[in-house]
């Protein structure tokens, strides 16, 4: 199966930026563990862009998508909880309601990125000690030193795509288990 890593897209340069985040929350909390203390609804004021498009899916600050996405998600039968989140452009008094989701999340998978050149795919540049990795979901989260990646699978990928979904980057990964030593 293939995988993809989400990354922002052209249109996320239009998309919303929120505003005074910061402090609203522990960003930390979400996880499976911490999903109880995140409030369940949150209002957020955005950054007045002209003109401002509201994209399927926010990465930053931290993950959320719209209502269509999450039905998609949903279909897929994916293990994930979710709290509402109302974004709002004072500027023009344009609201939007999208979901923070919350995903089974592993740390013990490499996600190296694909690259190709000319259509055919180039080697793969300093590849992980582990061996090549199937997961048997369709959306979860992939942890390293430094962040999270959100990975989904071609079979979600194009099931969004399909519905027109506005904003979304994807990025080819392969998926390798870590060798853990005893």
């Amino acid at each position: 199966m293939k995988y993809f890593k989400l990354q922002e897209a052209p249109e996320g340069k239009r998309g919303p930026q929120i505003m005074n985040w910061y402090g609203s929350f522990d960003v930390r909390n979400i996880r499976m563990e911490g999903f109880p203390k995140i409030p369940k609804r949150q209002l957020y004021m955005v950054e007045p862009v002209d003109p401002l498009i509201f994209t399927d899916i926010i990465l930053f600050p931290f993950l959320l998508v719209s209502p269509e996405v999450k039905r998609v998600i949903e279909m897929y039968r994916e293990q994930s909880f979710y709290r509402e989140v109302i974004l709002l452009n004072q500027k023009t008094g344009e609201s939007k309601l999208y979901y923070l989701p919350v995903f089974n999340e592993t740390a013990d998978l490499d996600v190296v990125e694909r690259s190709y050149k000319n259509g055919r795919p180039a080697a793969l540049a300093g590849r992980p000690e582990g061996t090549r990795f199937m997961v048997n979901r369709h959306i979860f989260w992939a942890r390293d030193a430094r962040r999270r990646h959100t990975i989904i699978s071609l079979d979600l990928a194009e099931s969004i795509l399909k519905r027109e979904a506005v904003g979304i980057g994807l990025k080819e990964v392969e998926l390798y288990g870590k060798n853990r030593r005893p």
